[in-house]
C-alpha cells in the first residue's frame, strides 16, 4: 500500500529494475485504487516542477519503487497544493 506523499520511482519494464535507466521518473502517490497508484511525477531536470499540469497518472504498483529524490517537506508542499487546486485525480 503506498501513502499520499511516498516518494517514488517509476521504473518502466523495459528498464529491467535499473533505477539509474534514463527513463526512469520521480515522483510522489495521489492516491490509490484496488488496481493502480496515482503519482505525480516532476519534470526531468528541474527542481520541483511538475511534469503534467493536470491529473494523477496511473501506475501498476509493481512498476514502483519507493525512493527519496527531493526534500519531503518539497512534495508534501507540492501534495497540499495539488489537492487545494483539484489536480490530484
Amino acid at each position: 500500500m503506498f501513502e499520499p506523499g511516498t516518494q517514488v520511482a517509476y521504473i518502466p519494464e523495459h528498464a529491467l529494475g535499473d533505477i539509474k535507466h534514463e527513463d526512469v521518473e520521480f515522483g510522489f502517490v495521489t492516491s490509490q485504487s484496488a488496481e493502480f497508484v496515482f503519482c505525480r511525477f516532476w519534470k526531468n531536470g528541474t527542481n520541483g516542477i511538475l511534469r503534467t499540469t493536470a491529473n494523477s497518472e496511473p501506475v501498476s504498483p509493481n512498476l514502483l519503487r519507493v525512493y527519496k529524490s527531493r526534500r519531503q517537506a518539497q512534495v508534501d508542499q507540492t501534495l497540499v497544493r495539488v489537492i487545494k487546486e483539484g489536480l490530484y485525480g
